[in-house]
C-alpha cells in the first residue's frame, strides 16, 4: 500500500516546530508511536506482538551500533565496514566472566554479527545476555561482504510490542529533512500493513524527544 507521505510530512513539520517553541536547545530526535484499537489486536496471543527488526530507507543518526565477533579477515572486513566495536573470540569468554560487562555489550551495542566459527562461543558465554534481549548475532563467513550489512543494520530499527496493543520506535532526528522521516514513517507503516494489522490502528502519532505530539492524519 503506498502512502500519503506529504501528509505525513506535514505532521513531521507540526511536531518540529512544536518542538523548537519550547525552547529546547539539545538536538532532539523524532519518535513515532502507533496505537492499535484493543479490541481489534489481541496482544495476549502471541502471534499478535511484534518483535522484529525494520529497514528504514533513511540513516538515523546517531545510527544503530553494531558490534562484530570474530577474528582474522572477518574482523578487519567488519571495522571497515563500520562497526563500532570488534570482539577477538578470546574476549569472548573474558566479557563473560563479569555480568555487568556482558549486560553492558548488550545494553550498548544495538546490533551483533559474527563470522561462523565464533557463534559457538557467543552461544556458550553470551547467548543469555543477548538472547533475552533479542540480539543474538547473524553469522556471517569470513570471506562476506560486510559493508551492505552493517549498512544496512545502521538504518535499522527494532519494532517491540508485548502486553499493551502499541509501539514506539525512533524514525528521525533533528538534523534529518522532514521528507526524510516522513519516508521512514511510512516505511514503519509498511511493516504494519505487511502484517496485516493497518486498519487495526487507532492512531499515529509523532512527537521530537521533549515536544508535545502531534496526530498523523489522513496518511492513506
Amino acid at each position: 500500500m503506498s502512502f500519503n507521505i506529504d501528509k505525513i510530512e506535514s505532521a513531521v513539520a507540526e511536531a518540529r516546530a512544536k518542538g523548537k517553541e519550547r525552547g529546547i536547545k539539545f538536538e532532539q530526535s523524532f519518535d513515532l508511536a502507533v496505537n492499535f484499537r484493543k479490541r481489534e489486536l489481541d496482544v495476549s496471543k502471541p502471534e499478535n506482538r511484534f518483535n522484529q527488526e525494520v529497514i528504514l530507507p533513511h540513516t538515523l543518526y546517531p545510527p544503530a551500533k553494531v558490534c562484530a565477533f570474530g577474528d582474522g579477515e572477518f574482523a578487519e572486513k567488519a571495522q571497515a565496514a563500520g562497526a563500532e566495536r570488534v570482539v577477538a573470540k578470546e574476549e569472548i569468554p573474558k566479557i563473560a566472566e563479569e555480568k555487568k560487562t556482558r549486560k553492558a555489550l548488550a545494553k550498548t551495542f544495538d546490533f551483533f554479527i559474527a563470522s561462523i566459527d565464533a557463534m559457538p562461543l557467543v552461544g556458550r558465554y553470551l547467548g543469555q545476555a543477548l538472547g533475552s534481549r533479542g540480539k543474538m548475532p547473524k553469522p556471517f563467513p569470513p570471506q562476506a561482504d560486510l559493508a551492505p550489512i552493517v549498512n544496512q543494520y545502521h538504518r535499522t530499527v527494532r519494532i517491540r510490542m508485548r502486553h499493551t496493543p502499541t509501539f514506539h520506535v525512533k524514525v528521525g532526528h533533528e538534523r534529518m529533512s522532514d521528507r526524510e522521516i516522513a519516508e521512514n514513517v511510512a516505511a514503519i507503516l509498511g511493516f504494519v500493513d505487511g502484517k496485516g494489522h493497518l486498519e487495526k490502528i487507532g492512531n499515529v502519532v509523532i512527537k521530537t524527544t521533549m515536544g508535545p505530539s502531534v496526530k498523523v492524519t489522513s496518511w492513506r
